[in-house]
């Protein structure tokens, strides 16, 4: 459907048919990524543990502890999105940071609602 936006542009349709292509491709790594959680490098969990530290899980076992969460991550009530990356990462790795994106359906709403009020307060405050 997006796609369609291309249809007016004053482009050869070889170029369209290349934009076409990476929206698709895009669109199916995000879905198999992080809807669907198919590949090894996915995040299955995600834990804060009693020092106040985020942890979590891939699906291949990997466990990264160590994170810090990006300032633009989102947290609502409908949705979170959680960018996370290593605290010594590279200024590339920072960039391209990890994304979890946690729906209210998916979570129990008690730890749900603990980690947005963590997200909000208790993590900037133990950050800044």
């Amino acid at each position: 459907m997006m796609c369609c936006i291309l249809i007016p542009l004053t482009l050869s349709w070889q170029i369209k048919l290349l934009l076409v292509a990476a929206i698709v491709s895009s669109a199916t790594y995000a879905v198999f990524g992080y809807g669907l959680l198919l590949f090894p490098w996915s995040v299955v969990a995600l834990t804060v543990n009693a020092k106040n530290e985020l942890q979590i899980m891939c699906r291949d076992g990997v466990q990264l502890s160590d994170l810090s969460v990006c300032a633009d991550s989102v947290v609502t009530p409908y949705l979170t999105v959680v960018h996370v990356y290593s605290k010594n990462a590279s200024l590339l790795r920072r960039i391209f940071a990890g994304h979890l994106i946690i729906l209210p359906d998916a979570v129990n709403a008690e730890n749900y609602r603990q980690l947005r009020v963590w997200l909000r307060w208790g993590y900037a405050y133990h950050h800044d």
